[in-house]
């Protein structure tokens, strides 16, 4: 019994520690979060003007810890520094109607009368190897019954820790519909992954040419894209194009931001579908820079047999991109003798 009353008094202040401990790590992230939010989202402009608004928040974050005393009144102070900034920044809404960059200046919508579907804003931009573009916006029209599959490009711009998907939805006589979902940038904006966890940028499903997509990545941008055959069925690829497409329309009616964990170029494509029909998380689809390999592990590209290594080697299009930068019929010709695709066309 006499060594019992020690004892608690050391659990307790194991405890007490503990909790401390939590809760100073809890204030420390949101007080980073909050730098981050006024940052990337204050009135005053990214740059200086919300460097100085930073600058003033962090100094009456000090004087309020300076002046208060004991624990809880200095967390309380802590925390309502922090409401401070967080009340109005939850006020912040999207919107469509910005001075974006050319790239994604429209907002698409999709009509769909019978077998019939018009992409409206779908984008076909010309780019010429020194990095101008001429720009160029169009309604484009395919019967739904063409559809035969879904390719997948890879846009490795960040190695094996980050990239772009890209899907091509295979419309046989009628072509090619991609698919890009991206950050949509103003005048002012660069891409940023801190800033995508704040609402630095909408988000935009960009319906688009092929070689509008591809070009300015393997030929401009000088990125390794892959290029891969999905395992979808003619039906499958029907549900994911629905769901894309209801997105998008979706976007159309009412903008939402983009988020770099939960509805970022990879991840949103989980997020169509009802939680109960979701597969398992993996990191791959965050840091998805081998997402392809995710995606042979389940049984979603085509391999003809080949381990991971070998197709990833065999799917890379630059040089045929680079070759066919003003050839009409690029999409055959990136898809010449690919695994997946079979032999050349006579096109």
């Amino acid at each position: 019994m006499s060594d019992s009353t020690p004892k608690r008094r050391l659990l307790h202040r194991a405890l007490k520690w503990l909790i401390v401990t939590i809760g100073c790590v809890v204030l420390l992230v949101a007080t980073l979060w909050t730098v981050g939010a006024i940052y990337f989202d204050g009135p005053a402009g990214r740059g200086l003007g919300n460097w100085i608004l930073v600058g003033l928040w962090l100094g009456l974050l000090l004087a309020m810890l300076i002046r208060f005393r004991g624990a809880r009144r200095k967390s309380l102070a802590w925390l309502a520094c922090i409401l401070l900034v967080v009340i109005p920044w939850s006020f912040i809404r999207p919107s469509n109607d910005r001075q974006w960059k050319p790239e994604w200046a429209v907002t698409g919508r999709i009509e769909i009368t019978g077998d019939t579907c018009t992409f409206h804003g779908f984008r076909n931009f010309d780019h010429n190897r020194d990095g101008t573009f001429t720009e160029r916006w169009e309604s484009r029209t395919v019967n739904l019954s063409n559809l035969r599959g879904v390719d997948v490009f890879l846009d490795a711009f960040g190695g094996d820790t980050l990239a772009h998907p890209v899907l091509s939805f295979d419309f046989g006589i009628d072509g090619y519909v991609a698919l890009s979902i991206e950050t949509r940038r103003e005048i002012d904006e660069s891409f940023s992954a801190l800033g995508g966890l704040y609402k630095m940028f909408e988000l935009q499903y960009l319906f688009g040419d092929e070689r509008d997509f591809i070009r300015v990545r393997t030929n401009i941008h000088h990125d390794p894209v892959y290029l891969y055959r999905s395992t979808l069925t003619a039906e499958q690829s029907m549900e994911l194009l629905m769901r894309c497409i209801d997105s998008a329309n979706g976007l159309f009616e009412q903008p939402r931001f983009y988020n770099v964990i939960t509805h970022n170029c990879t991840t949103s494509y989980r997020a169509q579908r009802p939680d109960t029909n979701r597969a398992p998380f993996d990191i791959r689809l965050l840091l998805n820079g081998r997402v392809d390999e995710l995606m042979l592990e389940r049984g979603a590209l085509v391999s003809d047999g080949l381990s991971y290594t070998e197709l990833r080697a065999a799917a890379l299009i630059n040089n045929a991109a680079d070759q066919a930068h003003d050839d009409p019929d690029f999409p055959a010709r990136i898809r010449d003798n690919r695994t997946g695709f079979g032999p050349p066309s006579d096109s």
